[in-house]
């Protein structure tokens, strides 16, 4: 039997995932080479220690948030033509950017760096970054539909839509996680098939909506 291909990219989602049953600071090393079938000492061909890998989850969690978005440039684009289309496509960045987080391994990556945040400031401004990042894409969002001269209210809507969107987003999550505790049989490739929270959405797609109404009446 040929042994698996191990590369350090795959003890990271590894460790990502392991870390997403019990938090990062209970997950050893021993569960990371038991998740990948592999003798524990097989992981120092890949890193020195835990710290090292810890780092280089740091830079994966990093590099793979500077592709979450919450509008392309496609969709702001679009959302450009008229005040109607900006609802439609608003509404839909809304949502998709609280679903597109249930899906592997952006799920695994917010619960690592929503937690290990209050304990490491490298992962802090990771999230510090990934939350500027998404403001002022709000703020060019807002600022397509806006025709006013009043730049600070635009900026201070934004802010406050982009603060919304994280709590809901961070309530959805935890409580999706809830869900997949309570059915640990389901695995957490096997989101989808457990029973949607449809009205939480729901809620912040209406919330949404009359956020960008105030821009486009």
């Amino acid at each position: 039997m040929s042994r698996p291909l191990i590369t350090q990219e795959k003890i990271i989602e590894a460790a990502l995932f392991c870390a997403f049953d019990k938090g990062m600071g209970d997950t050893s090393l021993n569960d990371i080479s038991n998740y990948l079938s592999i003798k524990k000492a097989s992981l120092y061909n890949h890193f020195a220690s835990k710290e090292e890998m810890l780092k280089a989850i740091n830079t994966y969690c990093s590099d793979f948030y500077t592709k979450v978005n919450f509008a392309s440039d496609e969709e702001l684009a679009k959302a450009g033509t008229s005040p109607a289309q900006a609802e439609k496509v608003f509404k839909t960045c809304s949502a998709n950017y609280i679903k597109k987080h249930e899906v592997d391994p952006l799920f695994q990556i917010y619960t690592f760096v929503n937690s290990e945040k209050y304990f490491n400031k490298e992962v802090l401004d990771i999230w510090q970054a990934q939350v500027s990042k998404i403001e002022n894409q709000i703020y060019l969002f807002f600022k397509l539909v806006k025709n006013s001269a009043d730049n600070a209210f635009v900026k201070r809507e934004s802010k406050n839509f982009c603060s919304v969107l994280m709590n809901s987003l961070d309530t959805y999550l935890a409580a999706r996680k809830e869900v997949i505790r309570q059915n640990p049989e389901s695995g957490v490739g096997a989101l989808f098939a457990l029973p949607s929270d449809d009205k939480s959405l729901q809620d912040f797609v209406k919330f949404s909506e009359r956020s960008i109404q105030q821009f486009t009446r």
